[in-house]
């Protein structure tokens, strides 16, 4: 229930009484922006059956934030008669974000039978959003688009701060390999790199169509729409590249590519071979052979890339024979990247031994196994050995650098119903510098005991406390 809608139950509480009510009230728009002006209306009855409401007048107590520009006269009200109020208002150019209240008190008389009158007096507070929106300009670093492209969008903000902003491309260009981009919060300027597909479109000067989405600092939603004019001028050859293998980076891979040709022309002889990036370590090129209109082939060729997790326009070169006539020709081709994000897991109960019906604390340390950092990284156990005495199963870490341990630790009873060993069910979730996410389960065994175990010899604590040590060595300093 919002702001108004209480409002709204106060005033019609206040119908039940006799003289002068305030049935309704509406505000221009939902917020005003410093220095914007607005109109605030309320709806004044008089529900008596009989009597007159004479000598009507109206008070404003406003804060120092919304100034009035005029107050309205207002007019005798018959019974069961109303009339609407309409009360001019100006936020000031100083005016922070938030809720102010401005107070209309309204009072008149009221005609009794007997001659007499007696005075009738109602008051409303009407909540004004004030919020310093977002002003968005934006540009881009090319308007000439071929094919696929990396674009830079720079958006500046000239007015608040804008929120879980998005930006997302309408119309026959498109953005390449996702519905929108995530930008976050924006205050003064944001720039981030986009990929434009644009092969659908014919050659010529076409509008682009800009969408941005984002919410202010009260948390009203938005979307502006920017229309921006773009050049395509797509190549001749028709070729398309589609990647139909995993290509993990800082490893050995094989890199499955195949190719179409969408074109109306036979190619012959087509070969393609990295500038940077990708390294062939098979010869120096992939050889398609000849490709007719409407023909694909495929090439498996062992490769090896550091290129960072993601997607990666990777410089290519094309060559072919067409017409007798050897060409060459440059282009990006979009290759996706996949992380070699991985973790380990080490557990660790205090105390030990686990016996039936106590309570012990489980740590779980995670270890980065991968090449690069990993974010938002959370654990979560389950055992049918033992109950969880925390709030919730699952702890959070957050981020880990390459070869980085964090240990979180559950609360637990062990309610298991008999001694023997138990799976523990590890869960840990996680972010890849692509910004994928991935989920890793693991089990391992515990041993649950029935009561205190009676051997007191120190060999095996000095067993434990020896793979303890070895454990913590290994993810914590082995070598990348």
């Amino acid at each position: 229930m919002n702001i108004r809608h209480i409002v709204l139950i106060l005033l019609l509480f206040g119908v039940c009484f006799a003289g002068v009510s305030v049935t309704d009230y509406s505000i221009s728009k939902e917020s005003f922006r410093p220095g914007e002006p607005g109109v605030l209306t309320a709806t004044v009855s008089n529900p008596s059956g009989s009597e007159r409401v004479t000598g009507l007048t109206l008070s404003i107590e406003n804060p120092y934030e919304i100034s009035l520009t005029s107050s309205p006269r207002l007019a005798d009200i018959d019974a069961g008669g109303s009339t609407v109020v309409s009360v001019p208002f100006r936020v000031k150019e100083d005016a922070k974000t938030g809720v102010y209240l401005v107070s209309l008190v309204f009072r008149g008389y009221v005609e009794e039978s007997a001659g007499a009158s007696k005075t009738t007096v109602n008051t409303i507070s009407v909540p004004i959003t004030v919020v310093n929106e977002p002003s968005f300009s934006l540009t881009v670093d090319k308007q000439l688009l071929s094919g696929i492209n990396t674009v830079e969008f720079t958006i500046a903000n000239n007015g608040g701060t804008a929120k879980d902003a998005h930006l997302s491309i309408d119309g026959d260009i498109a953005l390449y390999g996702t519905d929108k981009v995530y930008l976050g919060t924006i205050q003064e300027e944001k720039k981030v790199e986009v990929m434009l597909d644009s092969r659908d479109v014919e050659d010529g000067a076409v509008n682009m169509m800009v969408v941005l989405d984002y919410e202010d600092d009260y948390g009203y939603s938005h979307t502006l729409e920017t229309e921006l004019r773009m050049s395509v001028r797509n190549e001749q050859l028709d070729l398309i590249f589609l990647q139909k293998s995993d290509l993990i980076t800082r490893g050995d891979n094989d890199l499955i590519l195949e190719i179409r040709n969408d074109g109306d022309k036979s190619l012959s002889d087509v070969r393609l071979s990295f500038d940077d990036g990708i390294k062939i370590k098979q010869g120096d090129e992939y050889k398609f052979g000849n490709l007719n209109p409407g023909e694909s082939a495929t090439v498996s060729l062992p490769v090896y890339t550091e290129l960072a997790p993601g997607l990666n326009l990777v410089d290519a070169n094309i060559d072919w024979i067409e017409n007798d006539l050897q060409k060459t020709e440059s282009r990006s081709i979009p290759i996706t990247i996949t992380s070699d994000a991985d973790v380990g897991v080490f557990l660790e109960a205090k105390p030990l031994p686990l016996t039936i019906g106590s309570e012990h604390s489980i740590s779980v340390l995670v270890s980065n196994l991968g090449s690069y950092n990993i974010e938002n990284v959370d654990v979560s156990i389950r055992s049918p050995a033992f109950r969880s005495l925390d709030i919730s199963d699952k702890q959070y870490i957050g981020g880990l650098q390459r070869d980085d341990f964090s240990t979180v630790q559950f609360l637990t009873i062990i309610n298991a119903s008999a001694e023997d060993s138990y799976p523990v069910h590890i869960t840990i979730n996680y972010r890849d510098q692509s910004g994928e996410w991935k989920q890793k389960e693991i089990e391992q065994f515990i041993t649950v005991y029935n009561g205190v175990a009676t051997d007191e010899s120190p060999l095996p604590l000095f067993f434990v406390l020896v793979l303890m040590a070895i454990g913590v060595w290994y993810f914590k300093f082995r070598k990348g």
